[in-house]
């Protein structure tokens, strides 16, 4: 996994290089982790990158020519043109050939902390002014390099990974008790929270300075959704064209290079609209999917890939065993902000490293161009805050994910001592996380919050474990697409009604492969559509319609299976009890009506137990 990491120690106590050295070492998980460091000889501040060797290939820092201002950068742009045309009108002439690195190091010479809002890509930075002894943070509007960080009046330590945080020995290890409950209730975290007390998520979109001579700190917001202009007056018809156009100049500008492109692909819309829209190539791009034998995902990716000419591999998930034999890494990586029952696809990276460089990810895009669960009347009618807040908390609960703990399973779960302490602060936390958005734009809450939330604080795990072996591209996620989709009418945009005229008109061959869970075709062609949809209807009546699977993996059967003993011998281990969070006769009925089979989606209440037991382990005894 790709990122930055330093430390600044006004009090002079921590030996720096040492550090460096330390937390590189924490933080590298594979052979062909690149890591450069620095030191500054006259103040209290190191420095260090850890890469994968695939974005971002040059020694770092990169310097000024009169190198009193050095960078550190993971990940790259997408502006590059328009970038070093408009530093060229300000007076910085760069040749064509300049890298992201020395392009991002321009823009900070010439705009100072407010280079950011000038960059488009995906990015995390960290610039050291020499003259001045200041370092200066920045990242992209989504936070896509996930980074953590910790701070008092006299310290700054910050890294990709909580573990190289914790590795200051000026940051102590308090767990969250908020974060303890958010995650055993809704199997993620919220807002910038981690496990930790005082360790934060670094917001996405945010540029911060620190004296390193006083340790003042400065943070500002660039850019945020109440930043997006209206065009309530666009109709249907100009919006596919132009969201069709967006989305294509995206998937075409990340596909630009000499790097192996690939998808992961699935039987849904979001990959295979970006496999279609790709340009052509020699030779073709690869395109992996995972999954049992004869799920939906496989028996339809295969077919998109063939209409699509791609390079397809197929990685199977016969029984849980590939779970237990990538447990440890996905921990490590994820630090278990995701749950092991997130992390399909981690086994088939080290295959797909030979094969291509770079994923272009489909991630979340169906959030972004419409879906059902997000583009509705309820959501974007909205009655008042208080019933979208109610609405919200039950659907992070029981429909985003495997439905979690109830009120009544957490009353039961939980130890008396540690209830009282936390009576009322899952609803408090979750009304002010909600609140700001519903003052920007009501009408958009409900989505922006679930962008924020479940995309840049689950989801987003996935990305970061695929960090570890691929570098990652998002067409879903240009500023340019966003811009545009959030500024129409909710309605325009669904639900899926946009998306399915946009693929039907860009992407022709491959709307006539069936997607989802019902197995119809996804055009907009009504004739072509409803006879389809009559003849998989009249075969599954008679019997006729071959049967394919709807789970890639088979969590739920792994954990009564495979997965059992691990299961028992963590959440039955002595420690569990000592650790005093839980009522131990509890977790043994839910494991026994898991193990019954009677209950649908029980993993979603024991999952989260067993990862949260596994990070009291690795971070707290």
């Amino acid at each position: 996994m790709s990122g930055i990491f330093g430390i600044i120690d006004l009090t002079h106590r921590t030996h720096l290089t040492e550090w460096c050295e330390n937390t590189q070492k924490r933080l590298t998980h594979q052979p062909w982790n690149i890591c450069d460091r620095w030191v500054a000889a006259d103040a209290p501040i190191g420095l260090g990158r850890i890469g994968i060797g695939i974005f971002n290939r040059d020694p770092q820092p990169t310097r000024s020519r009169d190198g009193q201002h050095l960078m550190f950068m993971s990940g790259e742009l997408y502006n590059q043109a328009e970038l070093r045309q408009t530093l060229a009108a300000a007076g910085h002439d760069l040749p064509l050939d300049t890298s992201d690195e020395a392009l991002a190091l321009a823009a900070f010479l010439a705009y100072d902390t407010d280079f950011a809002s000038h960059l488009d890509g995906a990015f995390f930075i960290a610039v050291y002014d020499v003259n001045k002894q200041r370092l200066v943070l920045a990242n992209d509007r989504f936070g896509t390099y996930s980074h953590y960080v910790w701070r008092d009046s006299q310290h700054l330590v910050f890294a990709p990974e909580v573990k190289g945080v914790v590795s200051a020995s000026f940051v102590s290890r308090r767990l969250d008790q908020i974060a303890a409950l958010e995650y055993l209730r809704f199997q993620q975290l919220f807002g910038y929270r981690t496990f930790h007390d005082g360790i934060s998520l670094y917001p996405r979109a945010t540029v911060t300075e620190m004296d390193v001579r006083t340790g003042s700190y400065r943070s500002h917001t660039y850019w945020d959704w109440s930043h997006i202009a209206d065009r309530s007056s666009v109709g249907f018809e100009e919006a596919v064209q132009e969201v069709g156009r967006l989305l294509r100049c995206a998937v075409e500008r990340r596909s630009e290079g000499e790097l192996r492109p690939g998808v992961f692909l699935s039987g849904g819309l979001d990959s295979r609209t970006l496999l279609g829209l790709m340009p052509r190539r020699n030779p073709p791009p690869v395109s992996a999917t995972f999954g049992a034998a004869g799920c939906r995902d496989v028996y339809y990716a295969a077919q998109i890939a063939h209409a699509a000419g791609s390079q397809h591999h197929w990685f199977d998930l016969p029984n849980g065993n590939w779970v237990l034999e990538n447990l440890d890494m996905h921990f490590r990586l994820t630090e278990g902000f995701a749950s092991w029952i997130h992390m399909h696809g981690i086994h088939m990276l080290p295959q797909l490293r030979g094969l291509m460089d770079y994923n272009l990810s489909g991630w979340d895009g169906a959030a972004v161009l419409g879906q059902a669960i997000l583009v509705n009347r309820f959501n974007n009618q909205p009655v008042n805050e208080s019933a979208l807040v109610v609405n919200l908390f039950h659907r992070f609960n029981q429909e985003f994910t495997w439905p979690g703990l109830t009120d009544a399973e957490m009353g039961l779960l939980l130890k008396p001592d540690f209830q009282r302490q936390t009576t009322g602060m899952l609803i408090d936390e979750f009304c002010s996380l909600f609140h700001p958005y519903w003052q920007a734009r009501p009408h958009y809450a409900a989505e922006f919050f679930y962008i924020d939330q479940r995309c840049m604080r689950l989801t987003q795990n996935m990305i970061t474990f695929g960090r570890s072996h691929l570098e990652e591209r998002f067409p879903y996620w240009d500023y340019a697409l966003i811009d545009y989709v959030y500024s129409l009418r909710p309605e325009v945009r669904g639900p899926r009604t946009l998306y399915r005229e946009l693929i039907t008109r860009e992407t022709p061959r491959l709307v006539l492969i069936p997607w989802e869970k019902q197995e119809f075709l996804p055009t907009t062609e009504h004739l072509r559509h409803d006879l389809q949809e009559w003849s998989v209807r009249i075969r599954r009546r008679l019997g006729i319609f071959p049967k394919h699977a709807t789970l890639y993996a088979d969590y739920e059967n792994y954990l009564r299976h495979e997965l059992r003993p691990w299961a028992e011998s963590i959440l039955y281990d002595p420690r569990t009890e000592q650790h005093g969070f839980f009522d131990m006769d509890f977790v043994r009925a839910l494991l026994e009506r898991h193990y019954a089979g009677i209950e649908p989606w029980t993993l979603g209440k024991i999952a989260p137990l067993i990862t949260f037991e596994m990070v009291m382990r690795a971070f707290f005894d």
